[in-house]
């Protein structure tokens, strides 16, 4: 045992010093005489326990238990002497002090030791078992925030799953109304009747375009759920120079288009080194664009869009990360969570709702993820995340060019009857023989007992379908 004894009188050291020895055997005792002694005896430190008189010739018994607890608050110490009092006691109790010892009650000195180094023990391991209980109430508490995030990830996966596969049907359903309107519409402004009549032509070529511009709509929304198809051409992209000329196809709205308006926007980039990655440039053009125009609307003041691209070292795969951040309005909570979901727009008119649903469609066609976070008057950061892996299928139709202008005997399987009647009609004008079948099963029987330079089939069909 290690004691720092504190007190002027030699003759009453020496007492302290041998009722420790026969209670304890062997103890090493630092005797402390004047300030300077006591102030070295702080600075080296590790003993076990304090023990001081009150009245000190250059100090006090309360100063000297304030100055040991202000270094070592957990150091234990008792006040042995003959001059103080009650009030002086109930005072050094108050500020720490671990037992107050009269020095015509020496016996009681041994017992007293013992217990205020055992109380500083116990003192010691309840807070370093409380620590370690805060502690692990803290990796708990991330530990549940981590799987209720989890958790609303998988729902609202789930959930745009299921309004993918919805607004794919619709879409589906409607490009099956828009192609005999489209379709229909150009057999009628090739007639003669309609190139004689310029008002007919007019009135032809303006439901021609709108037809057009609702096939686009419908294009966009087949984007947000349309699965990986097996001729989609990939390539090794260079993800750095994707951004770069993005940022310059889409200068004309961020920059000029804005200024005019006098709202000044500035789009920095921060590309670190990255692999290449095995992707659709155009479909990955589509979301650096509609990112940044996501920015843009969220700046109607201006401020500052940061591009940055960087690689994640401690995963498996390896992913690609493209980082747009803003410093505009933000978004509330609810619009985080449904910022995805197809025709959802805090834009109102000017907002179809479908630029952020395309580009979480395109993501999960790359196997990649999308993060978002946001908070109201700071900004907005959206992570693309896209695997870093050797590309695995390219277009089956190779390079070679079709080239043939010979008129071709083609197998058109369509179960839309006016569907079926617009695209026969076309390839009949361009001079190709056609044959028809309304559905998979019928195609395939006239497929097996006729030859074809060519088979036309859609997908969704009933009875057998166009795979």
């Amino acid at each position: 045992m290690r004691v720092l004894l504190v007190d002027d009188n030699p003759n009453d050291r020496e007492l302290i010093k041998r009722r420790l020895c026969r209670a304890f055997g062997e103890i090493e005792c630092i005797e402390v005489k004047n300030r300077e002694d006591f102030e070295a005896a702080l600075e080296r430190g590790t003993v076990d326990v304090v023990l001081t008189d009150y009245r000190l010739h250059w100090s006090d018994g309360l100063a000297v238990l304030q100055a040991v607890k202000w270094q070592y608050p957990h150091l234990p110490v008792l006040m042995v002497t003959d001059s103080g009092n009650e009030e002086v006691a109930a005072q050094g109790m108050r500020e720490g002090l671990s037992d107050y010892v009269l020095k015509g009650h020496l016996a009681r000195l041994p017992s007293a030791v013992q217990e205020a180094i055992e109380r500083e023990r116990l003192k010691r391991e309840h807070a370093l078992a409380q620590e370690e209980l805060r502690r692990s109430h803290e990796e708990l508490q991330e530990a549940m925030r981590q799987l209720q995030e989890t958790q609303q990830q998988v729902i609202q996966q789930q959930r745009l799953r299921a309004l993918g596969e919805m607004a794919s049907g619709i879409a589906h359903d409607f490009n099956n109304a828009l192609t005999p309107i489209l379709g229909l519409t150009e057999l009628l402004m090739e007639h003669p009747v309609a190139s004689a009549d310029p008002q007919v032509m007019r009135y032809l070529e303006m439901i021609h375009t709108a037809a057009q511009d609702a096939a686009q709509t419908v294009s966009r929304l087949r984007e947000f759920y349309r699965p990986r198809g097996r001729a989609e051409l990939r390539q090794q992209l260079d993800v750095n120079a994707i951004v770069e000329e993005t940022v310059q196809l889409t200068a004309p709205r961020w920059k000029e288009q804005a200024e005019a308006q006098g709202v000044f926007i500035r789009v920095h980039t921060q590309l670190q080194p990255v692999p290449p990655i095995s992707a659709n440039g155009s479909e990955l053009r589509e979301v650096l664009q509609n990112l940044i125009f996501n920015a843009v609307d969220a700046l109607p003041h201006g401020g500052d869009i940061t591009i940055r691209t960087s690689l994640t070292h401690h995963s498996s795969p390896e992913y690609v990360v493209i980082e747009v951040q803003d410093n505009g309005v933000g978004m509330d909570a609810e619009t985080r969570i449904r910022c995805f979901e197809p025709f959802f727009t805090t834009k109102g008119e000017q907002g179809s709702g479908l630029g952020l649903a395309v580009v979480y469609g395109i993501v999960q066609r790359h196997e990649g993820k999308i993060e978002v976070d946001s908070q109201l008057g700071v900004g907005t950061t959206f992570r693309v995340f896209l695997p870093v892996q050797t590309p695995q299928e390219t277009s089956l139709l190779g390079t070679d060019e079709v080239a043939s202008s010979a008129p071709l005997r083609i197998l058109l399987v369509e179960d839309k009857p006016l569907v079926r009647e617009v695209i026969r009609e076309h390839l009949l004008r361009q001079g190709h023989h056609v044959e028809t079948a309304a559905d998979g099963k019928q195609g395939l029987e006239r497929f097996l007992a006729a030859r074809y330079d060519l088979v036309i089939t859609d997908l969704a069909m009933p009875v057998m379908s166009g795979e």
